[in-house]
């Protein structure tokens, strides 16, 4: 019985959130002219992280409602990405396993095209006329784990260490899209979903499920766009960053840039027989950056850095292991990918340590970040990502950072 009421309790908590986020986008004058809104049936499993854990497998059903709102392509950055949708999506999963309970996640969604067929045909017969769209998206946002101190299935509770968790979505899916501005979407995607060891334990969650959505609008779908001449930039030094996402022009961009990102972690080590690790103790951890980055236009950015980086929870491994009493800061050196849509962009970095300590085992590391550019006198960014060895996350940092020196030419061709 307290099963049955727990859950109607949790299906009111969602729709409740879904009415809060249609209310909002219907009250908002842009969002309702452009917005389209999905409801979805989700179905997969959870994935064990290793053999050792395979006893959490299990089938995992739910439901999600979202609202989107896709560009009209005004900009050179819109046309780049093939009118990307941008949008937050409310998601219910029930695990019938149960390892951590329920999980009640909202994120931010960006979705890409990769192709879109065009209006073909008698376009007078309603009837046969179709549009087809292949894309990828990703999403980042919170989740809510309703029981994730159980320990019927998993003893040791070595999974889920907190009611809060981040969450990451990655995936790509098909769309058919009919004559009443409505559309059929079908989607698979990998979430991973853990707490940056915020809290212990993070052994994090893995799932790969499947979903199929039919999404509304109060527009046509896939409308073909006539794309304008944008305003040009005044000058080709020191460009704004709103001038350069902006503008209309194919112009490249050299950057030279600096960061700062503070974390709070918990220590992963286990301790000894004889000596044990603090309990729901927080270390600081930070990395420095300087870097380059080129952006052959707009939209992408290919570059290298220097990371300076420290983690003080090392230092009571280092000083009860190996008898040393500092642990010095890491040296490492990476390389950057970083995608951006307007003002925001995802940076993909991979690198390698030049010095580090005996704590850490593997010598090269990823980094994950979403960050926020913004300012006109002085180009600023701030933003937040998640470091990893092996895609284990080690902590979560937050940016802020500045470039110093911006030089952008236009290219060859460019009107």
């Amino acid at each position: 019985m307290n099963n049955v009421i727990n859950t109607r309790r949790r299906l009111l908590c969602c729709i409740a959130l879904c009415n809060v986020v249609t209310a909002y986008t219907q009250e908002s004058h842009w969002m309702s002219r452009r917005a389209e809104y999905m409801i979805s049936v989700i179905g997969g499993a959870t994935i064990p992280n290793s053999k050792q854990y395979s006893y959490i497998a299990a089938s995992d059903f739910g439901a999600a409602i979202a609202a989107d709102w896709q560009v009209d392509g005004t900009e050179y950055w819109e046309q780049f990405w093939k009118q990307p949708r941008f949008g937050l999506h409310l998601e219910y999963l029930h695990s019938n396993y149960g390892i951590a309970g329920d999980r009640i996640s909202l994120t931010a969604e960006m979705q890409n095209v990769v192709w879109r067929s065009t209006a073909s045909g008698d376009t007078q017969s309603k009837q046969n006329h179709y549009n087809h769209e292949l894309f990828w998206y990703t999403g980042v946002g919170l989740s809510i784990f309703t029981n994730p101190h159980e320990r019927s299935h998993d003893t040791l509770n070595q999974f889920i260490g907190s009611y809060l968790n981040c969450i990451f979505n990655l995936g790509a899916g098909y769309t058919i899209g009919f004559h009443d501005h409505s559309a059929l979407t079908f989607s698979l995607r990998f979430t991973h979903s853990s707490n940056g060891y915020m809290l212990k334990p993070n052994q994090g969650l893995n799932y790969l499920v499947a979903t199929a959505g039919y999404r509304f609008s109060n527009r046509r779908m896939f409308t073909t766009q006539t794309y304008g001449k944008a305003s040009q930039p005044d000058s080709l030094l020191a460009v704004r960053n709103s001038e350069f996402w902006r503008g209309g022009s194919r112009f490249s961009s050299h950057r030279i840039w600096l960061s700062f990102a503070p974390a709070a972690v918990q220590t992963r080590w286990l301790g000894t027989r004889n000596v044990k690790p603090k309990q729901d103790y927080y270390y600081f951890a930070y990395t420095a950056q300087a870097g380059y980055m080129f952006y052959p236009n707009q939209c992408l950015g290919f570059g290298a850095n220097i990371d300076v980086m420290y983690n003080s929870s090392h230092t009571e491994i280092v000083e009860t292991l190996y008898r040393k009493k500092n642990v010095m800061p890491y040296l490492a050196t990476a390389l950057s990918f970083e995608p951006r849509w307007g003002c925001m962009s995802i940076r993909l970095s991979a690198g390698y340590y030049i010095v580090k300590s005996e704590a850490v085992d593997i010598p090269f590391y990823e980094r994950l970040g979403v960050f926020f550019h913004f300012g006109n006198r002085l180009n600023q960014f701030a933003g937040v990502s998640i470091k990893a060895h092996a895609a284990h996350a080690d902590y979560i940092e937050w940016h802020y950072g500045i470039e110093l020196f911006v030089r952008n030419k236009k290219r060859s061709g460019a009107e």
